[in-house]
């Protein structure tokens, strides 16, 4: 059986044309002038850039004309025309939280080759296995790529609705609905990234189409480099720690297999997490608003996402206020306090936005994200453990973060003011412990059906922070 017709030169143009945009908007952010701006702006832009295309597609949809690759393109190669003027004649500026570039030794500088060597050798692996045995993530392609699908052949976006909705139009040809049953309402930013690569190879069906997904590991390499760079992490180092992250058997298998959408928040929630950090060093109109697109790129990929989020926007919140330590530490006290309330009283209410907001003793709803049965489950400790510290999804890294950690804890005598970075991750961190020990999604963890899912959403930021937290400062800045 031969391969669907692909037009291989519509799907280069569907890959580059929001790349390119992407950086344009991602030079206008970043400051020119400091080590690591390039890998960043090359990273970051590969995201941004699929979010425009998008966003391109939603304004042609909303406009009633039928989606075309030629139309759709356009739009983008406007509006990135629009963001490379703006960055040409944007005026250089050092920012004081960065340093020139260190000085690398021979042996230094094979070490970085090397690693970069073997970085792109097993990219290229990757990318065989994409062409020549392509895989289908069963769970990708019954609730992800349908939309992208039906899209792509009728030629505008479709609704959605959930099975029960479905039901009482009869045999109406429109709307469509998913087999299962909350798939129908789950964000449209991932099957909208499949539809533009879909319209620009001109086929729904061919394995090349997954070169988004492998693409958006490379980037995600690529900023954690550039960002590691920023923070005057040595070259080497920073290399050392782009090898790590993609060399990660989970990472990996999210590169070859097209459809989820956890790569992609992994990816947008690092970025905004890192780039918070970046501006509690110093403050830039840029990089404040490189977390607000993050957060809101986070919120349109995946349920999840919401959470996500909101935590970078608390971040920016916190940042902005600039509060003590005591009156955070009495705001945060006074926080659960108010959540303990919500969750023993109940409290149901509609925000526009967001959604219903319901939290009780059955559990609560966060708009399109929902956890119920709220008891304890210490069955799920083995599973968790398990898969951090002896399965090969993540190779040593969770020991290195544990020494991290443990390094971190040895200098607690001088530790200040907590860091957004690092009250981030630890947000995260009790979001995860409620929802995988104490909530129905339990059974996920011990199945470890969504747990590695989860874990692979901080895994960039984690590994930033270890390299830039546990890097002892007259390394950095030798």
């Amino acid at each position: 059986m031969s391969e669907p017709a692909i037009s291989i030169s519509g799907l280069a143009l569907a890959i580059l044309l929001p790349w390119l945009a992407g950086i344009s908007g991602a030079l206008l952010l970043i400051p020119k002038g400091i080590p690591g701006r390039i890998p960043v702006v090359a990273g970051m832009g590969y995201f941004l850039g699929a979010w425009f295309s998008t966003l391109a597609i939603r304004g042609v949809d909303a406009l009633g004309i039928p989606l075309s690759f030629a139309m759709v393109a356009t739009v983008l190669a406007g509006f990135g025309l629009v963001l490379a003027l703006f960055a040409v004649d944007r005026t250089p500026r050092q920012v004081p939280y960065t340093t020139p570039e260190d000085s690398v030794s021979i042996t230094g500088k094979l070490l970085i080759a090397l690693l970069f060597l073997l970085m792109g050798w097993r990219y290229f692996t990757i990318l065989g296995i994409v062409i020549e045995q392509p895989l289908f993530g069963w769970d990708a392609m019954m609730n992800w790529a349908p939309k992208a699908v039906v899209w792509f052949h009728q030629g505008e976006l479709t609704e959605f609705v959930n099975p029960s909705t479905w039901l009482q139009h009869g045999n109406a040809a429109e709307p469509y609905t998913l087999g299962n049953p909350p798939a129908s309402e789950y964000p449209e930013m991932v099957p909208l990234i499949f539809l533009w690569h879909m319209l620009g190879a001109g086929t729904w069906d061919h394995p090349l189409l997954q070169l988004p997904w492998l693409l958006a590991g490379l980037s995600t390499g690529l900023a954690l480099y550039g960002f590691l760079r920023m923070r005057r992490v040595p070259t080497l180092l920073s290399a050392g720690a782009c090898y790590l992250l993609l060399s990660l058997p989970f990472l990996n298998i999210h590169a070859v297999i097209a459809g989820y959408a956890d790569l992609w928040l992994a990816s947008a929630f690092s970025i905004g997490a890192i780039a918070l950090h970046l501006r509690e060093q110093q403050p830039a109109p840029g990089v404040t608003l490189i977390v607000l697109l993050m957060a809101l790129i986070c919120i349109q990929l995946k349920n999840p996402g919401i959470i996500l989020g909101l935590i970078l926007l608390l971040g920016t919140i916190r940042q902005w206020l600039k509060l003590s330590w005591k009156t955070e530490s009495v705001i945060i006290l006074a926080g659960a306090g108010l959540v303990a309330y919500c969750v023993i009283m109940g409290v149901r209410v509609e925000v526009p936005g967001l959604g219903l907001v319901n939290v009780g003793t059955a559990g609560f709803q966060l708009g399109r994200f929902v956890v119920y049965d709220f008891q304890f489950h210490p069955e799920v400790t083995t599973p968790v453990l398990r898969s951090l510290y002896s399965m090969g999804n993540w190779n040593l890294l969770w020991y290195l973060v544990t020494a991290g950690i443990l390094w971190r804890l040895r200098n607690a005598i001088h530790w200040r003011r907590p860091g957004t970075l690092g009250l981030i991750l630890t947000g995260i961190f009790v979001f995860y412990f409620v929802v995988f020990f104490v909530s129905s999604y339990h059974y996920h963890a011990i199945t470890y059906i969504t747990l590695n899912r989860a874990i692979l959403y901080v895994i960039p930021a984690l590994l930033f922070w270890v390299f830039t937290f546990c890097t002892p400062e007259e390394v950095r800045d030798s």
